[in-house]
């Protein structure tokens, strides 16, 4: 019995089982790499939002495990509200959504001829894989960004045996990945973290450098991130991030991310990443095409309706939206008239309703970081979602 306690303590099944309630102090007890704030830092401007939204906010935010709210416009903070004793300069886990910073250095190590096509097979780059199982030669880079691998892995966070959870409490990333197995061909998608670690994996073989190393190069110094963050590792040993999750960041640096797509990749007047990059990964039509995700992002189609076909045209003018349709309820026979515009609005998300949401037609970005939402009447998508709608 003992010999199993000393076992179960010392492997990632222990570490899991420490952190299943997680909360911030964890992060303090977890390896991580640091990202330097630049020495060029951007600030967003001082705006005011409207009270009553305000009053809204303040009310519906309470009690619903939020650590941080922040809504930016024409880059001007329209709100920031923060709770339990943080503030702007506290450094918050954004989970899943470090996948969206992972995808964006895809397309730049892309753009630098670093990796050469998104249709090389992986093992062009991770060769232990095809020793492993000449069938890895089968799947591409872009199978990979858009989850579409058929790699095998359990996705299941609440079982402390679970695949993801080994990726998120070993220490040894690398040992993990080369155990890897097929379970599909790819082309379905199928979220599984694993395929992010695998781009970070191949982001390094193609640059030579670490993926945190990249980032903060790529984007953490270019982008004037005001404050030094942090990337969890495996290890001190091996200092493998944990690119599928884990960058701790403050809200305000994570909406820079927003604002660089909402810019078409452009920051400043400095191309980053290419237009071309940016729309073939959150343009409306790309999402509904793709399912929702994209090269590291989600989006939906979140369409307007009108009960008066006029309005529904008048609107789709007003907002150079190409795409109408109509259908009638049911239950009621009720006829309405849809307008789904190509910029709708598209997020990077973490698993703890973590959001990084960009609306382009309103020129905003919201920002939300905490612990599971919890509201009485809402989700935390549909929330941001109708946050965005009252500006």
């Amino acid at each position: 019995m003992l010999f199993n306690v000393v076992l179960f303590s010392a492997c990632y099944v222990g570490r899991a089982y420490k952190h299943r309630k997680f909360n911030l102090k964890d992060l303090d007890g977890m390896a991580s790499t640091a990202l330097a704030k630049s020495g060029h830092p951007f600030y967003f401007e001082t705006g005011a939002v409207k009270p009553a939204l305000a009053n809204f906010l303040d009310s519906n935010l309470v009690d619903t495990y939020t650590y941080a709210f922040l809504i930016i416009r024409n880059d001007s903070i329209l709100y920031e509200k923060y709770f339990d004793q943080l503030d702007s300069s506290s450094l918050l886990p954004s989970f899943s959504v470090a996948k969206s910073f992972v995808g964006t250095l895809v397309g730049m190590a892309l753009e630098e001829g670093k990796i050469k096509n998104l249709d090389e097979p992986v093992t062009n780059y991770l060769p232990y894989l095809l020793k492993k199982d000449r069938a890895f030669s089968k799947i591409s880079i872009q199978h990979v960004l858009d989850m579409r691998s058929g790699i095998k892995s359990n996705e299941d966070y609440g079982n402390p045996f679970s695949d993801v959870l080994k990726l998120g409490f070993t220490k040894n990333m690398k040992g993990k990945l080369k155990k890897l197995k097929i379970e599909t061909a790819p082309g379905t998608q199928d979220y599984k973290s694993v395929n992010t670690q695998v781009l970070a994996m191949i982001v390094e073989a193609a640059t030579g450098k670490k993926i945190q190393d990249y980032l903060v190069e790529k984007i953490w110094q270019p982008l004037g991130m005001e404050t030094s963050a942090t990337w969890n590792i495996d290890s001190r040993k091996h200092q493998v991030a944990r690119a599928f999750c884990c960058i701790n960041a403050t809200a305000r640096d994570f909406a820079k991310l927003g604002k660089l797509y909402l810019n078409k990749g452009n920051w400043n007047g400095k191309q980053l990443v290419s237009a071309n990059w940016v729309n073939g990964t959150v343009n409306a039509d790309t999402m509904r095409k793709y399912e929702g995700y994209k090269n590291q992002w989600w989006g939906g189609d979140r369409a307007e309706y009108f009960k008066d076909s006029l309005k529904a045209v008048e609107y789709a003018m007003a907002n150079n939206c190409r795409r109408l349709f109509s259908y009638t309820t049911k239950k009621d026979n009720i006829k309405y008239f849809g307008v789904s515009c190509n910029n709708t609005p598209y997020y990077a998300e973490g698993i703890l309703d973590q959001f990084v949401f960009v609306d382009p037609l309103k020129n905003v970005v919201i920002v939300r970081l905490g612990h599971y939402w919890k509201h009485p009447q809402t989700n935390s998508e549909n929330f941001i979602y109708q946050v965005d709608k009252k500006l």
